[in-house]
């Protein structure tokens, strides 16, 4: 398949999710003695799933429909007024901040929802409004379930939009058959290429953020051993997920791409928790067995999200299972020697945890030289 060029006007708009993932970080990364609510906890899911979902939807629009025209960037250009609204308010109190939150959320979906009844307007195929057809469902009932939320006081309006959030976002799921990869047997498939580059573009974008996340341990007053190795930390598990996004999958493929889009959510929920937990270690105010189970609790979701990639793998560079056992093993073993002996130690910690990162990524790259497990 023809690799569809990424337009500069699609790295723009990726640039609000910048600040965007920043101010949803902040959500977990404000902890009690390092203990983690289970109110930001769920906020921060919450949230994480509204920014991203919006953001898949657009992606999918414009790999499919997009071109760089003057339409389609306005739009764009509106729905990043709508986040910066949405993710300025996100980070504060819920429900002071509500309407300030979910209306602006309301609009980004009636935005697409437009983008899309326009491109079924001027479509002439079948497939094109075949797949046009699932998103008017998605984004119609997100929409309106946003838009009726706001109708309600807080504690029932907080639900009736997450309520609508969490249908709308399983519900391409269930619209898709994911055994084929396609939505119906006359539906063409999306660029598969510029889907793969949209998805590991905006985990780089995640990844920019934990670099700033882990800043503080680099001021003079700080800088030490522990920030070396959580630096190293932070390239072991950019190198993982660059060796099998840019050299293991097969982006040669002709499908929808569902699953890829599914598997990025635990990625990005990893990268945030490892992200906090990385800001915690070295700090005598957090606890250190809390920080240590966020950190591999991050790492378990990066993982879960990374290694079902797997099927999109080149044929002759599929995980075996001795590959997916070593690698699921390897955080299991580390957690457990962190917590059994060095759970009063932050050094020691995180050095364990950058042995254990670094041999999964010398793992990956022997695989992807050798295609040996």
């Amino acid at each position: 398949m023809k690799h569809k060029k990424v337009e500069l006007t699609e790295l723009f708009y990726d640039l609000v999710y910048v600040y965007t993932i920043s101010q949803l970080t902040s959500i977990i990364h404000h902890a009690h003695h390092g203990v983690l609510s289970l109110q930001s906890l769920s906020s921060f899911l919450i949230g994480l799933i509204i920014f991203v979902n919006s953001w898949m939807v657009q992606t999918v629009y414009t790999n499919r429909f997009g071109s760089n025209s003057l339409r389609n960037i306005v739009f764009m250009f509106l729905q990043m007024i709508c986040l910066l609204v949405s993710s300025r308010a996100v980070a504060g109190d819920w429900q002071e901040n509500f309407v300030w939150i979910v209306l602006p959320v309301a609009l980004i979906s009636s935005l697409l929802l437009i983008q899309y009844i326009v491109e079924y307007v001027l479509a002439d195929k079948a497939s094109d409004r075949s797949l046009i057809r699932q998103f008017f469902y998605i984004l119609g009932l997100r929409s309106a379930s946003l838009f009726l939320a706001l109708l309600f006081p807080y504690h029932i309006g907080l639900w009736v939009a997450v309520i609508g959030i969490l249908v709308t976002w399983i519900l391409p799921g269930f619209l898709n058959n994911p055994n084929r990869g396609f939505v119906s047997a006359d539906l063409s498939p999306i660029n598969f290429p510029h889907l793969i580059e949209r998805l590991s573009l905006l985990v780089i974008i995640t990844f920019g953020e934990m670099l700033i996340g882990i800043s503080e341990h680099f001021s003079s007053e700080a800088f030490s051993l522990l920030s070396v190795l959580i630096f190293l930390i932070v390239t072991n598990l950019f190198m993982i997920y660059i060796v099998e996004i840019d050299h293991l999958l097969d982006v040669n493929r002709e499908e929808m791409g569902i699953r890829a889009i599914y598997l990025h959510y635990p990625i990005f929920f990893g990268l945030s928790f490892i992200t906090v937990s990385l800001s915690f270690f070295g700090n005598s105010e957090m606890n250190l067995f809390f920080s240590t189970i966020y950190f591999y609790a991050g790492l378990a979701l990066f993982m879960s999200g990374l290694l079902p990639h797997n099927p999109y793998n080149k044929l002759e560079r599929r995980f075996s299972m001795r590959f997916l056992l070593i690698e699921t093993a390897l955080p299991i073993l580390g957690l457990a020697a962190s917590l059994i002996f060095f759970s009063a130690h932050a050094l020691a910690t995180v050095g364990l945890a950058f042995l254990v990162t670094a041999a999964m990524m010398v793992y990956f790259v022997r695989f992807n030289l050798t295609g040996k497990a």
